[in-house]
């Protein structure tokens, strides 16, 4: 059920269908030397922000380069295509899809440079890649057509600056908007490491799950919220090669709710990760009562006995939702009437509403006219008639 987040002047988004949750699964790559270099990697530093329809990303590297030279640079963005066997004796069909980012734009030490985007089974026989640097993205191609976005451009000696932006939508479904940041590449550059690096998701609003951990020994990450708003870290809680664990399992995971206008950073020196960035901005809270843990944590809550109540009757039909909620008080068929409105943000004017839902980590006031999902319509309309028949 996953694809992830994104990551610079590497590009990615393949397309292809999965089941009917899910409408496009995309998966990218960090910028790599194409051809054997010697720079180093000094600076690095990546802004994501999360937008209705995707994220934008902005990528800013800081080189150090031994000698002045041409250099061939790019990135991979693998699995383009469908991989789907009809039966054991068919091979997987294979059809190369277009990629669909917008707004691609490459700089070099301030100069707009031409990216060039061909098939990497194309690119093989050109003699523009060096194997022992696409080694592996080579016996993905066997299966799943891959992509090369790649620049030629001059290098100075000394440091030499490279920034990228591009807007793409993630891998998205019924629940979430999914999106990664492939930077375990980092380890193709001479250095293997970043001597400074900084990456910084600006979410708005929206509820979302990051990494714990970016490495093998599930060190936590220090994330840093730059203005106001709530986080919950839950470390991992099985053995990394659990094959029976769930990834959460494994490497735990981190939610955050902040002000609009707020942002969560993390900031280190000499980064060297074994594990991707990834975000998940979860549009339907109901959805992720599976992960969720029971009771307060680091302050808040995740979720209560009125909260199973509405991911039981959500979508049932207009009786059922009335059968299952008519035993209820009127106290809680109030909770149960105001918990859509909670998860679009409403800020209450009652004071015990407000207060009742500050405690989950998924709200946030965001304003009076807020737009509630319409499922939860016949959940409000079901409340109003029980409460309305009581008084006769």
């Amino acid at each position: 059920m996953k694809k992830i987040l994104l990551a610079i002047l590497f590009c990615f988004l393949s397309i292809f269908t999965f089941a009917n949750d899910w409408e496009f699964g995309s998966e990218g790559e960090h910028i790599i030397p194409l051809k054997g270099s010697n720079m180093s990697i000094k600076k690095e530093k990546i802004t994501l922000k999360l937008t209705p329809d995707g994220m934008l990303v902005n990528v800013k590297f800081t080189f150090d380069n031994p000698t002045a030279e041409n250099k061939i640079v790019g990135f991979v963005t693998p699995e383009s295509g469908n991989g789907e066997e009809e039966d054991e004796t068919t091979k997987p069909k294979r059809k190369a899809e277009p990629l669909k980012i917008k707004n691609f734009k490459t700089t070099v030490n301030g100069k707009e440079v031409k990216s060039n985007v061909e098939l990497l089974s194309k690119l093989l026989s050109k003699g523009v890649l060096d194997n022992n640097v696409i080694k592996e993205y080579t016996e993905k191609e066997k299966e799943y057509f891959n992509y090369v976005y790649y620049f030629n451009a001059d290098f100075k000696q000394g440091e030499n600056v490279v920034e990228h932006s591009y807007f793409y939508t993630g891998s998205y479904g019924v629940y979430e908007r999914d999106f990664e940041y492939v930077v375990t590449t980092i380890s193709k550059w001479k250095n293997q490491t970043v001597e400074d690096f900084e990456i910084e998701i600006q979410p708005g609003t929206y509820f979302v799950r990051l990494p714990y951990t970016f490495w093998n020994n599930a060190k936590k990450i220090d994330w840093e919220i730059v203005g106001k708003g709530k986080m919950v870290s839950l470390a991992p809680t099985k053995p990394a090669n659990d094959e029976d664990a769930s990834d959460i399992e494994k490497f735990g995971r981190v939610y955050i709710k902040l002000d609009n206008n707020s942002s969560i950073r993390y900031k280190t020196k000499k980064f060297s990760p074994n594990s991707n960035f990834y975000a998940t901005r979860i549009d339907n809270v109901l959805g992720f009562d599976y992960e969720f843990p029971e009771g307060k944590v680091q302050g808040y809550k995740f979720k209560d006995k009125y909260f199973e109540i509405l991911r039981e009757v959500a979508y049932s039909n207009y009786s059922e939702i009335v059968d299952s909620l008519k035993d209820l008080s009127d106290e809680d068929l109030d909770i149960v009437r105001n918990y859509p409105y909670a998860f679009a943000g409403h800020d209450f004017a009652r004071k015990d509403l407000k207060d009742y839902f500050s405690q989950f980590i998924w709200y946030s006031p965001v304003g009076k006219n807020v737009k509630i999902d319409p499922n939860f319509n016949n959940i409000i309309k079901a409340v109003d008639e029980i409460k309305t028949k009581r008084k006769k």
